[in-house]
């Protein structure tokens, strides 16, 4: 016995009042709770499709589909983890990293022409100003992102992870105050050209990441979510 056209969209509507809101998972659980039914009136032919589906969602215990969302969110974060670093490494092989150094050279060069006593607070003014051109990134990415989802009305957990920036932008945030700390400010030996280097290094691998997850993942974000969700295209692109 098959489960109908409208016994599916039940699911789907199911799923949904249960904290579901990723229809990529949405589409997992259906096909899940799906098939439970179907084996269910294989062996129980007597069971309503209310009975069959309460006892297939008894299956994923007290929390409901809570841990199976946790578990997808997770995987959704590992793939995204790895997307970045399969752009940002792009950057450090021949003929991008040649810019790299280039831009590393440059960073170095304009700390070394900045009198001491302006070293320091030149390296935080120049985080702090990738901090605040990130903010602006975020504001602006995010409401096209939300302003899409409401034109298509479908969230792809991949697609709202790229669109958080897999939370790594947390780390870009974290950077002008650590380096403001008292005892960083206090013994730092800013004369040091090494320590110069060191902090255009730094300087350049955070552009680098920036770029990476504020215009070449974004700019990728249809090639990617349809190559990861086949019926990803034909719900946004018709």
């Amino acid at each position: 016995m098959r489960l109908t056209k409208d016994q599916i969209q039940e699911l789907y509507s199911f799923v949904r009042k249960h904290y579901v809101e990723h229809y990529d998972l949405q589409m997992e659980l259906v096909d899940h709770l799906a098939n439970g039914i179907e084996e269910q009136w294989h062996h129980h032919p007597e069971r309503t499709f209310n009975e069959a589906r309460f006892m297939e969602f008894k299956n994923f215990g007290v929390t409901g589909f809570e841990e199976v969302i946790n578990e997808k969110r997770r995987s959704v974060r590992k793939k995204y983890r790895s997307i970045v670093w399969g752009f940002y490494k792009d950057f450090f092989r021949l003929p991008k990293v040649i810019l790299v150094l280039g831009l590393v050279l440059l960073i170095a060069t304009v700390l070394i022409l900045v009198p001491f006593e302006f070293r320091y607070n030149t390296i935080i003014g120049i985080f702090y100003c990738i901090v605040l051109i990130l903010f602006y990134l975020v504001f602006k990415i995010r409401k096209d992102n939300e302003l899409e989802t409401v034109q298509y009305g479908k969230k792809w957990m991949l697609k709202d992870q790229i669109y958080t920036y897999g939370e790594l932008i947390n780390i870009v945030n974290l950077l002008p105050v650590t380096l403001n700390m008292k005892y960083l400010r206090n013994n730092i030996p800013m004369d040091n050209v090494w320590v110069l280097v060191s902090f255009s290094i730094g300087i350049t691998c955070t552009i680098i990441l920036s770029y990476v997850l504020f215009f070449v993942i974004p700019s990728k974000a249809d090639e990617l979510l349809a190559k990861t969700y086949p019926e990803y295209k034909m719900f946004n692109f018709l």
